[in-house]
């Protein structure tokens, strides 16, 4: 009987607590709503950051080069507001890099430099940019091509049509199956279910991790080799880039690298990188992943910790209040790689979310990243 009271107690307060929930502001409610998203991401980022995590299969190796060995901090000038930073917002793994030269780097001891901190959804954009090498090799016709000319076995109504860019910017309409979808951190791909995947007529903006799966088989298929081969191929090898490992299967997530790597990737984007992407992506296709941008009305992202005002294309956000100057790639736990052209900055984060409750953390700030930039602002 005591159990049945509590129990029914329990369920008052619930109801209670939705009707005042409902009953309240609608900025405010947005606000709760933010904060809760904020909360499910560092979560599930603890679930699945670590190499050895049960949710995720077992790895394969992208071949590289040696980098120098780092102990604790270096760096031209320390800052003390930026120790703080790092305690404050969980950060395993930062580095900060201006006019040609690294101001800031320091890694916490299991950290293996960056490499044993998932990059999560950062992959998506090295996908974008393979993408791009492809159209230069003529490979890939054009990112108007539609996708069935590399997959044949998709399945869309009559007299439609699923572009390459329709998936650069989650724009195929896709009815992304859950399950399926985790099967792929288990070492499953989905290309076999090809032709099962459905497409809805409705080509809003939806993000979708199933869009930079088929992209990652678009790749797979045209080059004949695993998604680990083409980026050591194409990425690690000419930029000389440490030794990293990441989940094939997958295509939208799971990229273990250094953080020095994230910054030679960053670079690509900085005008004096430009050198570089001339021989290895165009400088024509790195201006397209910039400007060819969706403005959603609705879609939460990390790094602003709001669902409005945010804009997203080929993986690249934009959208920081305060700090225009500035766009980003992003994976979840605010694995970020921040880049300002105009500066020449380049910011690589890795690490967690810290707890909401917890009094020390950066949560109460305008965003996550608010301190850490006005300190590189300052300097």
């Amino acid at each position: 009987m005591i159990v049945f009271r509590w129990w029914f107690v329990g369920i008052g307060i619930f109801v209670l607590s939705v009707n005042v929930f409902l009953l309240l502001d609608d900025h405010i409610k947005q606000n709760i709503a933010d904060g809760l998203r904020m909360e499910a991401n560092a979560l599930i980022n603890e679930l699945l950051t670590e190499p050895d995590s049960f949710l995720l299969s077992g790895f394969n190796s992208i071949n590289g080069f040696k980098e120098p060995i780092h102990f604790g901090f270096e760096h031209v000038s320390v800052d003390e507001k930026i120790e703080k930073w790092i305690v404050k917002s969980d950060t395993e793994a930062l580095l900060i890099y201006k006019e040609g030269r690294i101001l800031y780097e320091t890694y916490s001891p299991e950290s293996d430099r960056g490499r044993s901190i998932n990059g999560m959804s950062m992959v998506k954009n090295i996908i974008a940019i393979l993408i791009g090498i492809a159209i230069d090799e003529g490979r890939i016709l054009s990112k108007h091509d539609d996708v069935r000319l590399y997959l044949p076995e998709v399945n869309l109504k009559d007299g439609e049509t699923l572009s390459i860019r329709d998936l650069l910017n989650h724009k195929s309409g896709i009815k992304e199956n859950p399950f399926s979808i985790y099967s792929t951190l288990k070492g499953q791909t989905l290309e076999e279910g090809i032709a099962a995947f459905v497409f809805a007529s409705d080509r809003e903006f939806s993000y979708k991790n199933t869009n930079y799966h088929i992209l990652s088989l678009v790749l797979t298929r045209i080059y004949q080799k695993p998604l680990s081969k083409i980026i050591e191929e194409k990425l690690w090898q000419p930029l000389q880039l440490s030794e990293g490992r990441i989940i094939d299967s997958a295509g939208y997530c799971c990229l273990f690298a250094t953080a020095r790597s994230w910054l030679a990737l960053g670079q690509l984007y900085l005008d004096e990188g430009r050198y570089k992407a001339t021989q290895i992506v165009s400088n024509e296709w790195i201006d397209n992943m910039l400007t060819d941008k969706e403005y959603p009305d609705r879609f939460f992202v990390q790094a602003t910790g709001r669902t409005v005002g945010n804009s997203y294309g080929y993986h690249i956000y934009h959208g920081l209040q305060g700090h225009p100057g500035y766009f980003w790639i992003e994976g979840m736990g605010l694995q970020v790689l921040l880049i300002n052209p105009e500066a020449k900055i380049i910011i690589v984060r890795l690490g967690g979310i810290p707890a909401w409750y917890r009094s020390t953390s950066n949560r109460s700030d305008q965003h996550l990243l608010a301190d850490l930039l006005k300190v590189v602002a300052e300097g």
